[in-house]
């Protein structure tokens, strides 16, 4: 069963910051949304379709940033915890 996604980088930044004091776990991701490296949004959809998905999309939706700490880049893979 598909799980819903909800792509909003305000909620979804707001979910995170929620997450870490919560937590109390340090703030790896970017505070603003936007990779270091590739510069792309961590909380917005991109498109990267395979073989095997075609309808494939990177990003961090505002379910998966209220779940838990972000320690990398969805689209890049770049690590924010090194």
């Amino acid at each position: 069963m598909n799980q819903v996604k909800t792509f909003d980088k305000v909620a979804a930044i707001a979910a995170q910051k929620k997450v870490v004091e919560d937590q109390k776990a340090p703030h790896f991701a970017p505070h603003s949304g936007n990779c270091y490296r590739c510069s792309k949004n961590i909380y917005e959809p991109h498109p990267r379709p395979t073989p095997h998905d075609p309808n494939y999309v990177t990003g961090i939706s505002v379910e998966e940033a209220g779940r838990g700490v972000i320690t990398g880049c969805p689209h890049c893979n770049a690590t924010y915890c090194d």
